[in-house]
């Protein structure tokens, strides 16, 4: 009962732009006229990433109108900002910082922070049997040193997706499960096969994974630049 009323809405940053010069701040504003909580997600794609640089005027104003919004509606709303960030975080990779610090305005108005630490390589395997059990799936127990041992990797990179990545591995695995199905004639097709996904599918899931993660990561060869490269110097 510390709020007038519980209606909530979840949006991002770039839920909060408008479609032309002058439509940003209406916009914003009747998000609050219609939300007693208003979550906004990935808050700093209001930002510039880049240091001293300023974000689009459709981000200044959106700002501006949150400020203005905060300051007359302090008492009756609740506005709570979200995204990557924290204590443990580079401080090129510390979004959430440089979003609150590109306004004094905004960064005066917040009165309270919590930080969340990301999931560890245990929670994580838990998080894959949840949503494989969510999802109507049976996963055994005997993936669990396949899936911890990949997450105890995954962890430690900088770009490490929390639970997503739980999500992603269930995903892929699925793909591998129903190839597996398909090569079973119909009729001997029992109900515990369509359910089941097997080591065999995490292990080719984890395979393809990693492949995607390496390439995404590149290489530290600087003859390999994703077609042929030869030094002519030497």
């Amino acid at each position: 009962h510390l709020l007038p009323g519980n209606r909530f809405i979840c949006v991002n940053g770039a839920d909060l732009k408008g479609l032309y010069v002058g439509h940003t701040a209406p916009k914003v504003r009747q998000i609050f006229a219609d939300n007693d909580i208003v979550m906004i997600d990935e808050a700093y794609s209001l930002t510039a990433q880049g240091p001293g640089e300023t974000g689009d005027s459709f981000s200044q104003e959106a700002i501006a109108e949150i400020i203005t919004q905060i300051e007359d509606h302090g008492s009756e709303k609740l506005v709570m900002f979200a995204g990557y960030g924290g204590m443990n975080v580079a401080p090129g990779d510390n979004l959430m910082k440089n979003f609150i610090d590109a306004n004094p305005g905004l960064k005066s108005r917040i009165n309270s922070t919590i930080y969340f630490d990301s999931y560890s390589a245990e929670q994580m395997v838990e998080i894959v049997h949840i949503q494989a059990k969510n999802q109507g799936f049976i996963l055994s127990r005997r993936v669990d040193p396949d899936i911890l041992a990949y997450f105890k990797e995954r962890t430690k990179d900088r770009n490490f997706g929390n639970g997503r990545e739980a999500r992603s591995l269930l995903e892929n695995a699925m793909v591998f499960a129903a190839g597996r199905v398909k090569k079973i004639p119909v009729g001997k097709i029992k109900k515990r096969q369509l359910q089941e996904i097997t080591v065999s599918d995490i292990r080719n899931a984890l395979e393809r994974i990693r492949k995607g993660n390496q390439m995404q990561a590149g290489r530290s060869d600087k003859r390999k630049m994703g077609f042929v490269y030869e030094e002519v110097f030497r």
